[in-house]
């Protein structure tokens, strides 16, 4: 499955630190309260993991604790080809 990497740091915290609130990983993450929002949304529609609201604090469930992702590679997107040979423009030209 594709993750996005924050996505994939929150699921690598998930799998060692249960339970843990969505402050206390938005605390150990170092991010923003949307941006945290946003990846959590995104693995609860992908049904990956689960929020659990009590009274005061909300967990977060991971509810496939055998999930393997795979992160895509911005190498990819922007590979370049290879320089082009131009070692023939430092010769000199006889005519």
């Amino acid at each position: 499955m594709q993750v996005q990497p924050l996505e994939a740091r929150i699921l690598s915290i998930l799998k060692d630190w249960y339970p843990i609130t969505v402050e206390e990983l938005r605390d150990e993450l170092g991010v923003s309260k949307v941006a945290l929002e946003r990846a959590l949304k995104a693995l609860m529609v992908k049904g990956i993991v689960q929020l659990e609201p009590l009274s005061d604090k909300t967990y977060i469930r991971l509810l496939m604790p055998e999930v393997v992702f795979e992160v895509p590679s911005k190498d990819k997107a922007r590979k370049r080809p290879p320089p082009k040979d131009r070692s023939w423009e430092d010769a000199i030209m006889y005519t």
